[in-house]
C-alpha cells in the first residue's frame, strides 16, 4: 500500500508489549494511534481486504478520469459505485462516465472532430474494459459517416461550381 499506510506485525503488537518497549506515560490520542487503533481491530483478512478496496478504488478512479479528462465537453464527470470497507470508509468499486455520441447538426466536419476526441477518450485508460472498446468502435463509425458527409458535401460543391462555369462563363486554358 502508498502513502505510509503499510501494516506490518509491529503495528498489530498492544503498544507497550514490544520487546525492549517501555511505555510509563500516559497514551495521548492522535492521528497516528487512531490509525493504530483501527487497525489493531481489523483481522488479517480485513487488512487483506482493505488493501484490496484501496487499490480498486485508485484503479476506479485513474480509468474513469482518464475517460473524463480526454472526452471534454463531451464526457461526464465520472460517477462511482461504492464498497463499504472493513473499516467503514466508502471505496470506488466500479464507475462510468456518460459520453454523449450524437452528431452535431449540419456540421461534418465538427462532427468528425468530436468521433475522433470519443474514441481517443474510451481507449484514453491505460486497460480499456470491452465497454470502452466498444465506445471507441462506435465513435470510429460516426468518424466514418462524417468522413462520408464531408465528401457528399464536396461533390456538390465541385459539381456547383462545374454548373456555374459551363453555363454561359468561359475559361481560358494556355498550354
Amino acid at each position: 500500500m502508498a502513502n505510509g499506510d503499510q501494516v506490518n506485525d509491529k503495528t498489530l503488537q498492544t503498544p507497550g508489549t514490544g520487546e525492549n518497549e517501555v511505555r510509563n506515560e500516559p497514551q495521548q490520542l492522535t492521528t497516528g494511534t487512531r490509525k493504530n487503533t483501527i487497525a489493531q481491530a481489523l483481522t488479517a483478512d480485513e487488512l487483506s481486504q482493505l488493501r484490496l478496496l484501496k487499490n480498486r478504488d485508485r484503479e476506479v478512479r485513474a480509468h474513469e478520469q482518464a475517460h473524463a479528462s480526454v472526452g471534454g465537453p463531451y464526457a461526464s464527470a465520472p460517477h462511482y459505485q461504492y464498497t463499504k470497507g472493513p473499516d467503514g470508509h466508502q471505496y470506488a468499486s466500479s464507475g462510468h462516465v456518460n459520453i454523449d455520441s450524437s452528431k452535431i447538426a449540419g456540421d461534418p466536419e465538427a462532427t468528425l472532430q468530436k468521433a475522433l476526441q470519443l474514441k481517443r477518450a474510451a481507449l484514453a485508460p491505460a486497460q480499456p474494459s470491452q465497454q470502452d472498446r466498444r465506445v471507441a468502435a462506435n465513435a470510429q463509425q460516426l468518424a466514418i459517416e462524417a468522413r462520408a458527409d464531408l465528401n457528399a458535401l464536396l461533390l456538390d460543391a465541385q459539381r456547383t461550381s462545374n454548373r456555374t462555369a459551363a453555363s454561359g462563363s468561359t475559361i481560358d486554358t494556355f498550354v
